[in-house]
């Protein structure tokens, strides 16, 4: 396990990473001016869900990222003789239990002794279709309308959006899931803290955090029907309007503090068992048996069974017992809910011949001992185990060592705090210029607002400000050159703030403008006093090469997560990456980059298909050492300085090309920038084959393409 990064340095790293994402901002912060109560985003907490920031993931797994966005908005208040109904400009809910894990939101006029019963008659919606008014003239919150504006917020192309039970999938990916938070916790989540148990765990001081922490009221998922694919046979099991109105609790925080709570081995267990799950059990369930499925059994198993048994040396037999709390759970055809009592985790999932052929399933490989591992071929589990078993995990093993996979989980989390926004950028601007403004100036306010307040990621959080400060200046600048005015010196002064966290982009976007409005001197100046030393690394954010970044990289073997990304951020550097927002701020060359594919052609697959993570094809985006020694080139006036810039880029490419450098992301835009040098040069065969060389290498979404089409059009017009 320890061979593909289950390691309580790397968990603790994960958790690390994830749990800056987290935004929880005070009520009396919240701005007045947004007039949607319930669902607007601007201001929702977010909370980070899943195997991502619990840490119980590998490379292989290709987990979800989980994100829950809480609205601040609607106070929501347990039905009950103690339910206090105050007076307010916020909007009120009376959570309604029924006899399951569902219950109502009632709003406007309200009595908290009010049964949740029905009339069949006179029932009807609102004209906003948000709101059911029943024949007693309760008014009741619908779910799907909710998620329906919650999915319009998050992307502009509901084609994007999958529903996956009370979440929201982008981009498969990301899951969204928009919530409401109730500080109180109903009888049936108080079920962890009053049913019996051995009790060495869940420890004292977790439980204490638990009773804490609330619950959230979330969509209740696929509840209104069932669908039998053996027999194609459609259940419903509750009417329209009572699906639409039902709401179901979720006690995630508290599963999360649990799962917080788990030892190394334990841990171990749990990501053995998934893996288990996705290779051995998802036929014939098709994956409805979930992963939360196995986490369940998981911390029954746990609470059961003694902590001495949870060692290193006793995983496998730790890992049968999870198993076998699995099959008795299929057996009952019954799965409890770990924190909420009386719901049957396999209620609208799993059929009965479904159950039975799992739970025969499972009891074959808890006779075999669980010999079934050495065939898992998620993360080349099964082949490390024959190299280990056998003794040939030496030199000739083309599998990454521990240390190369340490690197290469380090590199793909560090990215998730490291993504540029320019695709982010040109997507926004498409709706219009007031809406990008505003959404730049709300992030660094934002931004702002927790490097203030947040100690544990201060770093982190200046570095996202300064990012987030050069774009703006970026965009901003770009429009006054467009107009041929001045750059104001506020937007100058935005720039030389946006270098304080030393990130190289931040200069080189700097030095790019500057090289733009003619003050070439000053572009000198600044990209003299920049240095990119040896030991630095070349990654991408877009493409994923972090398989060869794992060879490359020699981080600090510090456990301290914060320490790691201390020298990932003296380490790692990405390419530079602007919109179209901020096409004039760049040298007019690289702005054929913006447009190296056919918009028409792929219209259909942009618009609707491809994730949004991989629309940076629509940007210019280069390499930050090839980018430097351009500038270098185009702000001076010494003849020797151009020489020894466009050697330099020759000799980068040369590596590249000859793989001595095994990083060879965005290759064609840096052969393109050693074309418009031969130019420069007056050097036009060398330029012209240099572009050819660059469709070579790369023939699709190629800027070189217009490159040649320009020369050749120059050299038959002269």
């Amino acid at each position: 396990m320890e061979d593909i990064g289950v390691t309580e340095e790397m968990v603790n790293f994960r958790r690390y990473i994830f749990l800056q994402h987290e935004v929880r901002l005070p009520l009396d912060d919240l701005s007045s001016k947004y007039t949607n109560p319930v669902w607007n985003e601007a201001e929702n907490a977010v909370y980070e869900f899943g195997s991502q920031v619990e840490g119980s993931t590998t490379l292989g797994m290709n987990s979800d990222h989980d994100m829950m966005y809480v609205s601040p908005f609607l106070k929501v208040i347990l039905q009950g003789p103690k339910a206090e109904i105050s007076e307010g400009a916020r909007i009120e809910a009376l959570v309604v239990k029924d006899e399951t894990c569902c219950c109502f939101l009632q709003v406007g006029p309200m009595d908290p002794k009010t049964e949740p019963t029905f009339a069949l008659a006179m029932n009807t919606f609102d004209m906003t279709g948000q709101i059911f008014r029943d024949s007693q003239g309760r008014l009741f919150v619908l779910n799907q309308p909710v998620v329906d504006n919650f999915a319009s917020l998050l992307t502009p192309e509901p084609e994007c959006i999958v529903q996956h039970g009370p979440a929201l999938m982008r981009s498969g990916i990301e899951e969204y899931t928009f919530a409401l938070y109730c500080p109180s916790l109903p009888d049936d989540c108080q079920v962890l803290f009053t049913r019996p148990k051995p009790g060495h765990w869940p420890k004292q001081q977790t439980l204490s955090k638990a009773k804490q922490c609330g619950m959230f009221i979330v969509h209740p998922g696929n509840m209104g029907s069932t669908f039998d694919c053996r027999n194609l046979i459609l259940t419903i099991k509750f009417s329209f309007v009572s699906s639409q109105i039902q709401w179901r609790m979720s006690t995630n925080l508290i599963e999360r503090f649990l799962m917080f709570d788990l030892n190394i081995v334990q841990m171990s267990a749990y990501i053995l068992t998934k893996m288990i799950r996705k290779e051995f059990l998802s036929h014939p369930a098709e994956n409805r048996l979930s992963t939360f499925h196995m986490k369940t059994s998981l911390l029954f198993t746990i609470e059961q069974f003694p902590e001495k048994i949870w060692k290193k040396d006793n995983l496998v037999q730790c890992v049968l017992y999870c198993l076998n709390t699995l099959r008795r759970f299929l057996k009952r055809r019954f799965c409890p809910h770990y924190t909420i009592a009386s719901v049957n985790l396999f209620e609208n999932k799993l059929e009965v011949w479904e159950m039975n052929h799992l739970e025969n399933n499972v009891l074959g490989l808890i006779n075999a001992k669980l010999r079934c591992v050495e065939i898992l071929r998620m993360d080349k589990f099964g082949k490390r185990l024959f190299m280990k078993k056998y003794g040939r995990y030496g030199i000739k093993s083309q599998l990454s060592t521990k240390e190369e996979k340490r690197s290469q989980i380090i590199c793909e989390n560090f990215l998730n705090i490291n993504r540029s926004q320019s695709c982010y950028i040109n997507r926004v601007a498409t709706q219009s210029g007031n809406k990008l403004d505003t959404w730049l100036n709300d992030t660094i306010q934002l931004e702002s607002f927790f490097l203030e307040n947040d100690i544990k990621y201060r770093l982190e959080r200046k570095y996202k400000l300064n990012d987030f400060l050069s774009q703006k200046a970026s965009v901003y600048a770009s429009r006054c050159i467009e107009k041929n005015s001045v750059i104001p010196e506020d937007i100058d002064e935005m720039f030389r703030v946006s270098l304080s966290s030393e990130n190289i982009s931040c200069y080189l976007k700097y030095a790019s403008m500057l090289v733009c409005t003619q003050r070439k001197e000053k572009a000198a100046l600044l990209l003299n006093d920049l240095s990119i030393t040896t030991d630095m690394i070349e990654v991408s954010p877009f493409l994923r090469d972090s398989k060869k970044f794992r060879k490359r990289a020699k981080i600090t073997s510090s456990n301290s997560p914060s320490e790691i990304v201390k020298d990932c951020l003296r380490k790692i550097v990405t390419p530079v990456s602007f919109s179209r927002e901020e096409s004039h701020c760049l040298p007019k060359h690289l702005v054929y980059e913006m447009y190296r594919r056919d918009i028409d052609k792929y219209k259909k697959v942009i618009m609707y298909f491809e994730p949004i993570h991989k629309r940076w094809r629509d940007t210019a985006v280069i390499n930050v050492r090839p980018f430097l020694f351009y500038l270098q080139y185009l702000s001076s006036s010494n003849t020797h300085t151009k020489h020894v810039s466009l050697c330099n880029i020759e000799k980068y490419l040369k590596d590249k090309l000859n793989g001595r450098d095994n990083f060879d992301k965005h290759i064609e835009t840096t052969i393109n920038i050693l074309g418009h040098m031969y130019e420069l040069e007056n050097n036009i065969s060398a330029a012209w084959t240099t572009y050819a060389k660059s469709v070579l290498y790369v023939p699709i979404d190629n800027a070189a393409l217009w490159h040649l089409f320009r020369l050749l059009g120059q050299h038959v017009y002269g």
